[in-house]
């Protein structure tokens, strides 16, 4: 019996055909058991920009009165009102008195609360004889703080106090972890003009910081239809970032070390605020031991000190932390 003769372009047909069944079943196979296709988090912003791109820093608040719903369990409103500078109001506008900068994240830009209950907004009340911007940003880490401090300062010479509002996500957002990368794509439909970017630190051989420009999550065509193609995703950054884990906490310190340096370039006094931090004793002495100022407002978030289903803080936690920063300020006589 003769052997049935295939043709070159008979076997290339069927080389295709098979690989087409091979990734149908794969795909089939991994939706069954729990992947999905990529999926983006619904706005809860009314389809409002609030962050425009910035080159160096990622993205930047843009001058707006925002009305937010900040989840949609939630029918009431906030009010999100960002100044010319892409600071956060706190009320007072005298321009000739001297300063306090508040840098940080969500935490201490307050996100999920009016204006007027941000901590810094009643810091504001309390020592109005200082004018204080709010220069936190929804998001950022310390490099972003610190990049963006430093842009700051050169605008205002009279600025006397700033405060680092620290939570220990920071940590990953300084190196720019793969989690932290995913979560910002899969929230960049609330009110990014544009998929952000996240620059990050890393220690050279000689244990100095290297600043990188902003990167972002990969994004492969077909992902939002094909779960295979979201799972070739997680396994390039997984590969591509796993490294970068194990120096994030000694970036971290780092990059207190340098906010602190360029506090005292500029003649200003620095304190770090503890947010939200399980590892208050590691940075509480490390901070010491380098005459830093720090005070720990790590408060246990409980439901009723928490925006109703968000893990952002709402104004009762606010007042709290007002209480505790302000208190460190008066009794070590930062602002004198």
């Amino acid at each position: 019996m003769k052997a049935l003769k295939v043709n070159k372009k008979t076997t290339l047909v069927l080389i295709i055909f098979s690989v087409f069944i091979s990734l149908i079943i794969v795909e089939v196979l991994l939706q069954l058991i729990g992947f999905k296709p990529w999926k983006y988090e619904k706005s809860e912003s009314g389809n409002q920009e609030i962050f425009k791109k910035d080159n160096e820093l990622g993205w930047i608040a843009k001058k707006g009165i925002y009305e937010l719903n900040i989840n949609s369990n939630v029918k009431s409103k906030i009010k999100f009102t960002i100044e010319n500078s892409g600071n956060r109001q706190t009320s007072i506008d005298n321009l000739k008195k001297k300063n306090i900068f508040f840098i940080g994240g969500s935490f201490t830009q307050g996100w999920g609360v009016n204006d007027d209950n941000t901590f810094a907004y009643l810091i504001q009340n309390k020592f109005n004889n200082y004018k204080v911007y709010n220069f936190a940003q929804s998001g950022y880490g310390g490099v972003q703080s610190l990049l963006l401090l430093k842009r700051k300062l050169k605008n205002y010479k009279s600025t006397k106090l700033i405060v680092y509002g620290f939570i220990e996500h920071h940590e990953q957002r300084n190196v720019a972890r793969k989690n932290w990368l995913e979560t910002l794509l899969r929230y960049s439909k609330r009110g990014y003009d544009q998929i952000p970017k996240v620059p990050y630190a890393s220690i050279n051989k000689k244990g100095k910081l290297i600043y990188h420009k902003p990167v972002s999550y990969i994004m492969l065509p077909l992902r939002e239809k094909f779960a295979s193609v979201v799972l070739i995703e997680k396994f390039y950054m997984k590969q591509t970032t796993k490294h970068r884990k194990k120096n994030q906490k000694t970036i971290t310190k780092k990059i207190f070390i340098e906010l602190n340096n360029v506090a005292k370039k500029n003649n200003t006094n620095f304190l770090i605020v503890n947010l939200s931090s399980s590892n208050e004793n590691e940075y509480k002495n490390f901070l010491s031991e380098n005459k830093i100022d720090y005070v720990n407002c790590n408060f246990f978030l409980s439901k009723d000190l928490l925006v109703k289903n968000d893990f952002h803080p709402n104004e009762k936690a606010h007042s709290l932390y007002s209480k505790c920063i302000s208190s460190y300020i008066s009794k070590n006589n930062l602002l004198f």
